[in-house]
């Protein structure tokens, strides 16, 4: 019996993580990990971004947290001029970890895009991307008890004879992107893009390379294809003020994720070069009845300068209307741009 609970209990645990991979509410911020064709797009030469979200702060005192970091840089090709064609590399660290099993999966990788010049008038690129990335994943035993076996008669003392696979599986990922971006009018933008991620549908199980004749459970559990739809609109309003309109959907197998919201940036054209945004944003998760609302959530932002700094705060509402109890979580994010030359708004940060 032990055996059984503990195969059910990884199997469910394991074929969840496969399906649901890590979502940032600032999912901008780490725009090349969701979309390799984003690398580089942005207004600057170079940049550094760091982000950190806490996870159900108030259930636990060890919340679930996830953390990454990434930097890009782009080149001219030559032709000195950012504003023509050219291409971007990147590179990323993630990590994630739960409390249950202490759960923690960490991915680094690089990816390259090329960003083709298509209108001259209205700024229009088209962009491609390809990424490599080494993903691993690991648990502990250390909180895991099983008792032992009931003999039959009167007394517990039978082995447990559990069957534990190695608590760590390393894998790779390779990740294609497409993305657009141009000018609609004087005063709109739109930048669009798809990510594809797991192509080959790497296996997660943890017992995949378990040799032990004993074992007769799954040895296969297959990563879902994913697919990362992100679409930023940009409004002038005037020398100013910008309004940013944002949607991310991930398809992955049976599970989606819906994210919109709208960030408004209020600039200060004075020596300190700063600014601050304010956001809200809803997110929603694929049910048998259609997408229910999960999260809440409230962005306010500062620029100084080349530095950016985003907090944002998600309120959990799946949680109290299931539970009764309203969930918080939390982001904070951070943006170094380089050579910044502000041509113009090419997309939000947050």
């Amino acid at each position: 019996m032990g055996r059984i609970l503990f195969g059910v209990f990884c199997f469910t645990i394991l074929g969840q993580i496969s399906a649901q991979d890590i979502n940032f509410s600032q999912f901008n911020v780490m725009s090349s990990y969701y979309n390799p064709a984003s690398t580089g797009y942005f207004d600057g030469n170079f940049k550094v971004r760091l982000i950190n979200r806490n996870q159900w702060t108030n259930l636990t005192t060890d919340p679930g947290r996830s953390f990454a970091l990434s930097g890009d840089i782009k080149f001219d090709l030559g032709n000195h001029n950012f504003a023509k064609d050219f291409i971007a590399i990147g590179v990323y660290f993630l990590t994630d970890k739960t409390q249950a099993l202490n759960w923690t999966r960490n991915e680094i990788g690089t990816q390259i895009a090329f960003h083709k010049r298509l209108d001259k008038l209205k700024h229009t690129y088209l962009g491609g991307g390809v990424g490599l990335s080494v993903l691993q994943r690991s648990l502990s035993y250390d909180n895991i008890y099983f008792q032992d076996q009931f003999d039959g008669l009167d007394q517990y003392s039978g082995g447990t004879g559990e069957i534990l696979p190695q608590n760590i599986h390393n894998t790779g990922d390779l990740k294609l992107g497409i993305q657009i971006a141009s000018d609609l009018s004087s005063k709109w933008n739109i930048q669009s893009g798809i990510g594809l991620h797991y192509l080959f549908q790497p296996n997660f199980s943890l017992y995949n390379n378990i040799e032990d004749i004993n074992y007769i459970g799954i040895k296969k559990n297959d990563a879902f294809p994913r697919i990362n739809f992100i679409t930023n609109l940009s409004y002038q309003i005037d020398r100013s003020q910008q309004f940013f309109p944002r949607l991310h959907l991930s398809l992955q197998g049976p599970h989606q994720l819906l994210q919109v919201g709208a960030n408004y940036r209020r600039s200060f054209y004075n020596f300190s070069q700063t600014a601050y945004h304010a956001g809200i944003s809803l997110r929603s998760a694929s049910t048998v009845n259609g997408f229910t609302p999960v999260d809440l959530g409230f962005l306010v932002g500062f620029e100084i300068k080349k530095v950016i700094i985003g907090l944002h705060y998600d309120a959990g509402l799946r949680d109290l209307s299931k539970y009764g109890q309203l969930t918080h979580s939390f982001e904070l994010s951070i943006s170094l741009v380089g050579d910044y030359n502000n041509q113009s708004f090419i997309c939000p940060e947050f």
